[in-house]
Protein backbone atom coordinates (compact mmCIF):
# COMPACT_ATOMS: atom_id res chain seq x y z
CA UNK A 1 0.00 0.00 0.00
CA UNK A 2 1.26 3.39 -0.97
CA UNK A 3 1.94 5.48 2.07
CA UNK A 4 3.35 9.28 1.10
CA UNK A 5 5.03 11.25 -0.79
CA UNK A 6 8.03 10.27 -2.82
CA UNK A 7 9.67 14.09 -2.99
CA UNK A 8 13.12 13.70 -3.24
CA UNK A 9 15.19 15.22 -0.72
CA UNK A 10 18.98 15.28 0.82
CA UNK A 11 19.71 11.90 2.80
CA UNK A 12 22.50 13.39 6.07
CA UNK A 13 25.31 10.98 6.61
CA UNK A 14 25.15 9.47 9.89
CA UNK A 15 28.22 9.33 12.09
CA UNK A 16 27.64 5.78 13.85
CA UNK A 17 29.94 2.73 14.34
CA UNK A 18 27.50 0.01 12.13
CA UNK A 19 28.59 -2.05 9.38
CA UNK A 20 25.31 -0.17 7.75
CA UNK A 21 28.08 2.67 6.40
CA UNK A 22 29.67 0.35 4.08
CA UNK A 23 26.28 -1.31 2.98
CA UNK A 24 26.00 0.68 -0.01
CA UNK A 25 27.06 -1.26 -2.71
CA UNK A 26 26.45 -5.13 -2.94
CA UNK A 27 26.35 -6.36 0.75
CA UNK A 28 24.12 -9.43 0.85
CA UNK A 29 21.31 -10.07 3.54
CA UNK A 30 21.66 -12.35 6.36
CA UNK A 31 18.10 -13.49 6.11
CA UNK A 32 19.27 -17.09 6.17
CA UNK A 33 22.45 -16.78 7.64
CA UNK A 34 20.72 -18.02 10.86
CA UNK A 35 24.30 -19.32 12.28
CA UNK A 36 25.29 -15.34 12.86
CA UNK A 37 23.25 -14.63 15.47
CA UNK A 38 25.69 -13.04 18.45
CA UNK A 39 25.18 -15.69 21.87
CA UNK A 40 23.14 -13.34 24.63
CA UNK A 41 25.01 -11.83 27.02
CA UNK A 42 22.31 -10.62 29.50
CA UNK A 43 18.98 -12.32 31.25
CA UNK A 44 17.29 -12.15 27.80
CA UNK A 45 17.33 -14.78 25.43
CA UNK A 46 15.14 -15.80 22.25
CA UNK A 47 17.15 -18.55 21.11
CA UNK A 48 15.28 -21.24 22.66
CA UNK A 49 11.52 -19.95 21.36
CA UNK A 50 11.94 -17.76 18.56
CA UNK A 51 13.11 -18.54 14.85
CA UNK A 52 16.99 -18.19 14.39
CA UNK A 53 15.81 -14.50 12.58
CA UNK A 54 12.69 -12.97 13.27
CA UNK A 55 11.65 -11.69 10.33
CA UNK A 56 9.65 -8.42 10.23
CA UNK A 57 8.00 -7.45 6.47
CA UNK A 58 6.85 -4.02 6.76
CA UNK A 59 4.68 -1.90 4.34
CA UNK A 60 7.36 0.60 3.35
CA UNK A 61 10.72 2.11 3.57
CA UNK A 62 12.48 2.59 6.89
CA UNK A 63 10.85 5.51 8.42
CA UNK A 64 9.98 7.03 11.95
CA UNK A 65 6.97 5.14 12.02
CA UNK A 66 8.96 2.09 12.25
CA UNK A 67 11.42 3.00 14.91
CA UNK A 68 10.45 0.30 17.49
CA UNK A 69 11.42 -1.84 15.15
CA UNK A 70 15.16 -0.74 14.34
CA UNK A 71 15.32 -0.09 18.66
CA UNK A 72 15.51 -3.61 18.56
CA UNK A 73 18.42 -3.63 15.49
CA UNK A 74 21.95 -4.14 16.94
CA UNK A 75 25.46 -2.56 15.88
CA UNK A 76 26.21 -5.35 13.76
CA UNK A 77 23.02 -4.61 11.34
CA UNK A 78 24.13 -4.81 7.29
CA UNK A 79 21.84 -3.70 4.63
CA UNK A 80 20.99 -4.73 1.12
CA UNK A 81 20.34 -2.75 -1.54
CA UNK A 82 19.32 -5.62 -3.93
CA UNK A 83 16.85 -7.13 -1.57
CA UNK A 84 15.56 -4.47 0.57
CA UNK A 85 16.41 -5.92 4.04
CA UNK A 86 18.61 -5.12 7.17
CA UNK A 87 19.80 -7.68 9.08
CA UNK A 88 21.81 -7.99 12.41
CA UNK A 89 21.19 -8.93 16.06
CA UNK A 90 17.85 -8.37 18.16
CA UNK A 91 19.29 -6.36 20.69
CA UNK A 92 17.68 -5.53 23.62
CA UNK A 93 19.29 -2.49 25.59
CA UNK A 94 22.56 -3.15 23.36
CA UNK A 95 22.38 -6.86 24.32
CA UNK A 96 22.00 -9.28 21.72
CA UNK A 97 19.40 -12.25 22.72
CA UNK A 98 20.81 -14.47 20.08
CA UNK A 99 18.35 -14.43 17.50
CA UNK A 100 18.89 -12.21 14.31
CA UNK A 101 16.64 -9.43 12.92
CA UNK A 102 15.59 -8.66 9.60
CA UNK A 103 13.42 -5.50 8.74
CA UNK A 104 12.40 -6.10 5.06
CA UNK A 105 11.26 -2.84 3.50
CA UNK A 106 7.72 -2.77 1.51
CA UNK A 107 6.73 -0.38 -1.14
CA UNK A 108 8.77 -0.79 -4.53
CA UNK A 109 10.37 -3.76 -2.65
CA UNK A 110 7.28 -6.05 -2.57
CA UNK A 111 5.79 -7.81 -5.55
CA UNK A 112 2.51 -8.19 -3.79
CA UNK A 113 0.61 -7.09 -0.53
CA UNK A 114 1.99 -7.53 2.66
CA UNK A 115 -0.66 -10.45 3.86
CA UNK A 116 0.59 -12.27 0.07
CA UNK A 117 3.93 -11.94 0.39
CA UNK A 118 3.42 -13.58 4.21
CA UNK A 119 1.42 -16.63 3.27
CA UNK A 120 4.02 -17.18 0.14
CA UNK A 121 7.25 -16.72 2.40
CA UNK A 122 7.08 -18.50 5.54
CA UNK A 123 10.52 -17.02 6.33
CA UNK A 124 8.20 -14.24 7.39
CA UNK A 125 7.27 -14.14 11.26
CA UNK A 126 5.43 -10.70 11.39
CA UNK A 127 3.49 -8.70 8.50
CA UNK A 128 2.56 -4.88 9.30
CA UNK A 129 -1.18 -5.43 8.78
CA UNK A 130 -4.05 -3.20 9.50
CA UNK A 131 -7.29 -3.59 10.89
CA UNK A 132 -8.72 -2.76 7.35
CA UNK A 133 -6.42 -5.09 5.87
CA UNK A 134 -6.92 -7.96 7.75
CA UNK A 135 -10.36 -7.91 7.30
CA UNK A 136 -10.39 -7.64 3.15
CA UNK A 137 -7.80 -10.12 3.60
CA UNK A 138 -9.80 -12.87 6.40
CA UNK A 139 -11.36 -15.13 4.23
CA UNK A 140 -8.45 -15.78 2.00
CA UNK A 141 -5.49 -15.36 4.14
CA UNK A 142 -6.11 -14.77 7.59
CA UNK A 143 -3.84 -13.33 9.97
CA UNK A 144 -4.09 -12.28 13.89
CA UNK A 145 -2.61 -8.95 15.14
CA UNK A 146 -0.66 -9.75 18.35
CA UNK A 147 0.71 -5.83 19.11
CA UNK A 148 -0.11 -2.37 17.67
CA UNK A 149 2.86 0.15 17.87
CA UNK A 150 0.63 3.07 17.06
CA UNK A 151 -2.58 4.09 18.40
CA UNK A 152 -3.58 6.13 16.15
CA UNK A 153 -3.20 6.27 12.40
CA UNK A 154 -1.40 8.98 11.51
CA UNK A 155 -3.01 9.03 7.86
CA UNK A 156 -4.74 12.64 6.97
CA UNK A 157 -6.24 14.54 4.41
CA UNK A 158 -4.39 18.12 3.92
CA UNK A 159 -4.90 21.50 2.57
CA UNK A 160 -2.95 24.89 2.62
CA UNK A 161 -4.42 26.61 5.79
CA UNK A 162 -3.49 30.15 4.76
CA UNK A 163 -5.77 29.47 1.33
CA UNK A 164 -8.66 28.25 3.88
CA UNK A 165 -8.17 29.38 7.07
CA UNK A 166 -12.01 28.52 8.14
CA UNK A 167 -10.85 24.72 6.94
CA UNK A 168 -11.16 22.57 10.10
CA UNK A 169 -12.00 19.33 9.20
CA UNK A 170 -12.67 17.34 6.37
CA UNK A 171 -15.75 18.05 5.72
CA UNK A 172 -15.14 22.33 6.48
CA UNK A 173 -11.97 21.92 3.28
CA UNK A 174 -14.74 19.91 1.15
CA UNK A 175 -17.25 23.29 1.49
CA UNK A 176 -13.97 25.21 -0.75
CA UNK A 177 -11.49 22.42 -2.14
CA UNK A 178 -12.40 20.73 -5.73
CA UNK A 179 -10.44 18.31 -5.72
CA UNK A 180 -9.16 15.69 -2.91
CA UNK A 181 -6.26 13.61 -4.45
CA UNK A 182 -5.67 9.82 -2.86
CA UNK A 183 -3.85 6.63 -4.41
CA UNK A 184 -6.12 4.50 -5.86
CA UNK A 185 -9.39 3.76 -4.40
CA UNK A 186 -9.46 3.73 -0.40
CA UNK A 187 -11.76 2.51 1.58
CA UNK A 188 -12.17 5.24 4.00
CA UNK A 189 -12.61 7.18 1.42
CA UNK A 190 -15.63 5.41 0.83
CA UNK A 191 -16.35 5.74 3.76
CA UNK A 192 -16.51 9.38 4.17
CA UNK A 193 -18.49 9.50 0.76
CA UNK A 194 -21.19 7.72 1.93
CA UNK A 195 -20.86 10.50 5.56
CA UNK A 196 -21.77 12.70 3.09
CA UNK A 197 -17.97 14.56 4.73
CA UNK A 198 -16.94 14.76 0.59
CA UNK A 199 -18.67 14.20 -2.72
CA UNK A 200 -17.75 11.55 -5.36
CA UNK A 201 -16.53 14.01 -8.08
CA UNK A 202 -14.71 16.03 -5.28
CA UNK A 203 -12.29 12.45 -5.00
CA UNK A 204 -9.44 12.36 -7.52
CA UNK A 205 -7.44 8.64 -7.53
CA UNK A 206 -4.45 10.05 -9.58
CA UNK A 207 -2.31 11.67 -6.48
CA UNK A 208 1.22 10.57 -7.18
CA UNK A 209 2.64 11.71 -3.94
CA UNK A 210 3.90 14.73 -4.63
CA UNK A 211 3.84 17.86 -2.41
CA UNK A 212 0.96 19.24 -4.90
CA UNK A 213 -0.18 21.89 -2.36
CA UNK A 214 3.05 24.22 -3.50
CA UNK A 215 1.42 23.83 -7.17
CA UNK A 216 -2.17 23.44 -6.91
CA UNK A 217 -5.23 24.82 -4.62
CA UNK A 218 -6.42 21.30 -3.63
CA UNK A 219 -5.92 18.53 -0.42
CA UNK A 220 -4.41 15.39 -0.47
CA UNK A 221 -3.82 12.30 1.72
CA UNK A 222 -0.55 12.27 3.89
CA UNK A 223 0.78 11.20 6.86
CA UNK A 224 0.59 14.06 10.33
CA UNK A 225 3.74 13.17 10.92
CA UNK A 226 5.62 14.00 7.57
CA UNK A 227 3.80 16.58 5.21
CA UNK A 228 3.18 19.56 7.59
CA UNK A 229 7.34 19.38 8.23
CA UNK A 230 7.95 18.81 4.44
CA UNK A 231 5.33 21.60 3.72
CA UNK A 232 6.79 24.00 6.38
CA UNK A 233 10.72 23.53 5.26
CA UNK A 234 10.12 23.89 1.23
CA UNK A 235 13.16 25.43 -0.20
CA UNK A 236 10.56 27.77 -2.55
CA UNK A 237 8.80 29.01 0.62
CA UNK A 238 6.94 27.58 3.80
CA UNK A 239 3.25 26.16 3.58
CA UNK A 240 1.49 26.40 6.29
CA UNK A 241 -1.12 22.99 6.05
CA UNK A 242 -4.52 22.35 7.40
CA UNK A 243 -5.27 18.62 8.20
CA UNK A 244 -7.45 16.16 9.82
CA UNK A 245 -6.28 13.12 10.56
CA UNK A 246 -9.19 10.34 9.64
CA UNK A 247 -9.24 8.45 12.78
CA UNK A 248 -10.91 11.89 13.77
CA UNK A 249 -13.13 12.05 10.96
CA UNK A 250 -14.53 8.40 11.98
CA UNK A 251 -12.03 5.52 9.93
CA UNK A 252 -10.43 4.44 13.24
CA UNK A 253 -8.69 1.28 12.06
CA UNK A 254 -5.18 0.25 13.53
CA UNK A 255 -3.13 0.91 11.33
CA UNK A 256 0.54 -1.05 11.47
CA UNK A 257 -0.13 -3.79 13.43
CA UNK A 258 2.14 -6.61 13.96
CA UNK A 259 0.84 -9.66 12.70
CA UNK A 260 1.26 -13.12 12.14
CA UNK A 261 -0.44 -15.90 10.12
CA UNK A 262 -3.52 -17.75 12.13
CA UNK A 263 -2.04 -20.62 10.84
CA UNK A 264 0.75 -20.29 12.63
CA UNK A 265 -0.49 -19.17 15.97
CA UNK A 266 0.48 -22.53 18.26
CA UNK A 267 3.81 -22.86 16.26
CA UNK A 268 5.09 -19.49 17.36
CA UNK A 269 3.46 -19.74 20.57
CA UNK A 270 6.42 -19.83 22.90
CA UNK A 271 8.21 -17.05 20.93
CA UNK A 272 5.25 -14.59 20.87
CA UNK A 273 5.13 -15.07 25.20
CA UNK A 274 8.37 -13.44 24.98
CA UNK A 275 8.78 -11.32 22.16
CA UNK A 276 5.42 -9.54 21.49
CA UNK A 277 6.50 -7.73 25.74
CA UNK A 278 10.49 -7.10 24.27
CA UNK A 279 7.93 -5.27 21.11
CA UNK A 280 5.64 -3.31 23.33
CA UNK A 281 8.96 -1.90 25.28
CA UNK A 282 10.97 -1.08 22.16
CA UNK A 283 8.72 0.92 20.94
CA UNK A 284 8.51 3.09 24.21
CA UNK A 285 12.12 3.58 24.20
CA UNK A 286 11.61 4.38 21.02
CA UNK A 287 9.58 7.81 21.61
CA UNK A 288 11.70 8.39 24.80
CA UNK A 289 14.84 8.46 22.90
CA UNK A 290 14.97 8.05 18.91
CA UNK A 291 18.43 9.12 18.14
CA UNK A 292 19.79 5.74 17.81
CA UNK A 293 16.94 3.94 15.68
CA UNK A 294 16.87 7.45 13.87
CA UNK A 295 20.49 7.00 13.17
CA UNK A 296 19.94 3.31 11.75
CA UNK A 297 16.85 4.60 9.96
CA UNK A 298 18.81 7.09 8.31
CA UNK A 299 21.94 4.58 7.44
CA UNK A 300 19.75 2.15 5.85
CA UNK A 301 18.00 4.39 3.78
CA UNK A 302 21.22 5.53 2.54
CA UNK A 303 22.13 2.11 2.08
CA UNK A 304 18.95 1.65 -0.28
CA UNK A 305 19.87 4.06 -2.67
CA UNK A 306 16.73 4.69 -4.15
CA UNK A 307 14.56 7.77 -4.46
CA UNK A 308 13.14 7.34 -1.13
CA UNK A 309 14.99 9.50 1.37
CA UNK A 310 15.13 10.88 4.88
CA UNK A 311 16.37 13.43 6.47
CA UNK A 312 18.10 14.27 10.00
CA UNK A 313 14.87 16.57 10.24
CA UNK A 314 12.47 13.89 9.00
CA UNK A 315 13.01 11.55 11.75
CA UNK A 316 13.00 13.81 14.39
CA UNK A 317 10.14 15.04 12.86
CA UNK A 318 8.28 12.14 12.99
CA UNK A 319 8.80 10.72 16.20
CA UNK A 320 8.64 13.54 18.41
CA UNK A 321 4.65 13.88 16.22
CA UNK A 322 4.14 10.54 17.08
CA UNK A 323 4.70 11.59 20.86
CA UNK A 324 3.11 15.09 20.63
CA UNK A 325 -0.11 14.23 18.55
CA UNK A 326 -0.89 11.22 21.03
CA UNK A 327 -0.48 8.76 17.57
CA UNK A 328 1.50 6.39 19.92
CA UNK A 329 -0.46 6.14 23.32
CA UNK A 330 -2.35 3.74 25.89
CA UNK A 331 -5.80 4.32 24.45
CA UNK A 332 -9.10 3.35 26.86
CA UNK A 333 -6.68 0.89 28.94
CA UNK A 334 -3.36 1.29 30.40
CA UNK A 335 -1.94 -1.69 28.58
CA UNK A 336 0.47 -0.43 26.07
CA UNK A 337 -0.22 -1.90 22.24
CA UNK A 338 -3.09 -3.59 23.12
CA UNK A 339 -5.85 -3.49 20.12
CA UNK A 340 -9.29 -3.04 21.91
CA UNK A 341 -12.06 -5.35 21.33
CA UNK A 342 -15.13 -2.56 21.20
CA UNK A 343 -13.07 -0.35 18.88
CA UNK A 344 -12.34 -2.95 16.55
CA UNK A 345 -15.78 -4.58 16.29
CA UNK A 346 -16.72 -0.82 16.18
CA UNK A 347 -14.34 -0.48 13.04
CA UNK A 348 -15.70 -4.08 11.69
CA UNK A 349 -18.98 -2.94 11.66
CA UNK A 350 -18.42 0.12 9.85
CA UNK A 351 -16.02 -0.77 7.27
CA UNK A 352 -18.09 -4.50 6.02
CA UNK A 353 -20.56 -2.54 4.47
CA UNK A 354 -17.79 0.04 2.38
CA UNK A 355 -15.55 -3.03 1.61
CA UNK A 356 -18.91 -4.79 0.05
CA UNK A 357 -19.72 -1.86 -2.21
CA UNK A 358 -16.27 -2.53 -3.11
CA UNK A 359 -17.43 -6.08 -4.73
CA UNK A 360 -14.60 -7.75 -2.03
CA UNK A 361 -15.78 -10.96 -0.15
CA UNK A 362 -15.76 -9.94 3.49
CA UNK A 363 -16.19 -12.75 6.12
CA UNK A 364 -19.04 -11.98 9.21
CA UNK A 365 -15.95 -11.88 11.76
CA UNK A 366 -15.58 -10.39 15.25
CA UNK A 367 -12.51 -8.61 17.19
CA UNK A 368 -11.40 -12.01 18.54
CA UNK A 369 -11.02 -13.41 14.34
CA UNK A 370 -8.40 -10.95 14.07
CA UNK A 371 -6.77 -9.77 17.51
CA UNK A 372 -5.10 -11.79 20.00
CA UNK A 373 -3.84 -9.62 23.08
CA UNK A 374 -2.81 -12.27 25.46
CA UNK A 375 0.79 -11.90 24.78
CA UNK A 376 0.92 -8.83 26.02
CA UNK A 377 2.45 -7.63 29.25
CA UNK A 378 -0.10 -5.50 31.05
CA UNK A 379 2.40 -3.79 33.28
CA UNK A 380 3.29 -2.28 30.43
CA UNK A 381 2.35 1.19 30.01
CA UNK A 382 2.73 4.69 28.22
CA UNK A 383 3.28 7.09 31.03
CA UNK A 384 3.54 9.67 28.06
Amino acid sequence: MSKRDITIVSAIAVGISLSLLGACGNSEPAATDTSAAAAPTTGVSLADVCPATIVVQTDWFPESEHGGLYQLMGDDATASKDSGAVVGSLAVNGQPTGVNLEIRAGGPFLESPVVTEMYQDNAITFGYVGTDVAITRYTDAPTLAVFNALNINPQVLLWDATKHPGAKTIADAAKTIKSFYVYGDPAWMRYFEAQGLIQKDQVDSNYKGNLLLSTEDAAHQGFATSEPYKYANLESGAITTGYQLIHDAGWNSYAQNLAIRKDRLEELRPCLENIVPIFQQAQLDYIADPTRANAIILTTVAAYDSWWTQSDGDVANGAGSQKEMGIVGNGDTQTFGDLEEARVNDFIAKATPILREQGLEIADITASDITDNEFLDSSITYQG
